[in-house]
């Protein structure tokens, strides 16, 4: 279910395999993927995506994916990230 334009933005942390956290990041949450507005981000497949909820719970995801689509056209440069719920 996707989110209307005016909800909160979703805060998200990257922790990587090797337990290094970057973060945080402003998103908007979908089914099975996150854009993250951002140039550079340290992350990849098998990390973990950690989604901090107003409500105090952290809901994580496992990284299966990450694209880089540069800026184009009136659109940020940003990163789709894939996700798996665990």
């Amino acid at each position: 279910m996707e989110q209307p334009l005016n909800s909160p933005l979703d805060i998200v942390y990257i922790l990587r395999i090797d337990g290094t956290r970057f973060g945080p990041f402003e998103t908007r949450l979908e089914p099975n993927k996150a854009l993250i507005w951002e140039v550079t981000l340290n992350a990849g497949a098998g990390d973990t995506l950690e989604h901090h909820r107003p409500d105090g719970e952290v809901v994580s995801y496992v990284i299966t994916n990450t694209h880089f689509q540069p800026q184009m056209a009136g659109i940020e440069a940003h990163y789709t990230v894939r996700l798996r719920y665990d």
